[in-house]
């Protein structure tokens, strides 16, 4: 179901990342964030790792880590979340991290239809699905209940 491509559109492929730290820290070099311009090349440098965790070697997923540290942080000071339904939260959180209802399906290991069926409010999100997304986006499980 994984493809070693995005079809966003980004700049460089999964397949075509460093598979070394330092490899990694040449295209960006993980820092505190600052202001906007610093958040979007963060998100920018590990947008071509997301979704592909179970194929990520120690120093990939390390680089990860650092990285997304480092936005959470940034989101946690400047981010402010929108006061309504958890199908709300979940809108938010997609599009803070620029991600499709196909991406939301990819996340949760499901066929590609859950997604949009989630963002619909055809389908309601399970206590896995909560678990899930809590980890992958660094929130409070209660946020989307």
């Amino acid at each position: 179901m994984k493809t070693t491509t995005r079809s966003r559109g980004s700049a460089e492929s999964f397949a075509t990342l460093p598979t070394d730290y330092l490899g990694l820290c040449r295209r960006y070099v993980p820092r505190p964030l600052h202001d906007a311009s610093d958040y979007a090349a963060a998100r920018q440098a590990i947008e071509p790792l997301v979704g592909f965790e179970d194929q990520l070697n120690t120093d990939q997923a390390d680089y990860l880590e650092a990285v997304s540290r480092f936005i959470e942080a940034y989101d946690q000071t400047r981010v402010k979340w929108p006061k309504g339904r958890p199908l709300d939260t979940l809108k938010f959180l997609l599009e803070q991290h620029a991600m499709s209802a196909a991406d939301l399906s990819r996340i949760l290991g499901s066929d590609r239809s859950l997604g949009a069926k989630l963002l619909r409010g055809e389908r309601r999100l399970t206590v896995d699905h909560i678990r899930t997304l809590a980890r992958r986006f660094n929130v409070e499980p209660g946020v989307l209940l």
